[in-house]
């Protein structure tokens, strides 16, 4: 609190400095990770093979895509959580990140269902992976369905740290995700190229 205004009064948020820190994090946020794959990519194909890695990729944008089924929930949240900021009416925020969260829940728990229901099928008919990998791919596909509803919960939930100019705590969260995408499937090729 400052002089008796919240913390994130409008003009806190829109101040130029603020926006220009925000924006350097980001970049951070999402170039981090990509320094890591430079290295990482061109090992885990050497030793995975290409059609494996081509299953990790494919995984990849599985999990990248599935913050779409979202239905822009988590865009909303931002919009509305930032209103309610602007207009210091943040008393109303808990019941709206409650209800979006819930929400989220829901529709990533019922995407989750059908992507798991639904994974033999992609995997044998759409992708048409060769007939020696098919039950790996299956299997991690079918582990892969169980992330659906927390995947789809973080977009609302990056939201609502996002609406609140949290992008030092969305980026605290991504960096370590992102590098750990490309880093554990080389931590573990010691063990297993599956």
């Amino acid at each position: 609190m400052n002089n008796g205004k919240h913390a994130n009064a409008p003009a806190d948020i829109t101040r130029a400095n603020l926006l220009a820190r925000n924006m350097l994090i980001n970049v951070f946020g999402y170039g981090a990770p990509l320094l890591i794959a430079v290295f990482t990519i061109p090992i885990l194909i050497k030793y995975l093979g290409t059609d494996r890695f081509g299953i990790l990729t494919l995984a990849w944008v599985v999990i990248s895509y599935l913050g779409l089924f979202d239905m822009g929930l988590g865009r909303a949240l931002t919009k509305i959580i930032a209103e309610k900021i602007g207009t210091e009416r943040t008393d109303e925020i808990p019941g709206l990140i409650w209800t979006g969260i819930l929400l989220l829940l829901v529709i990533g728990t019922f995407v989750g269902v059908i992507f798991f229901l639904l994974t033999p099928v992609f995997v044998v008919s759409f992708l048409k992976i060769p007939e020696l990998l098919e039950n790996e791919t299956i299997s991690a596909f079918s582990i892969l369905s169980l992330s659906i509803p927390v995947v789809i919960m973080s977009v609302g939930l990056r939201g609502v740290l996002e609406a609140h100019q949290r992008f030092d705590l969305v980026n605290f969260i991504r960096i370590p995700l992102g590098v750990y995408s490309f880093a554990a499937p080389l931590l573990v090729l010691p063990f297993s190229n599956s």
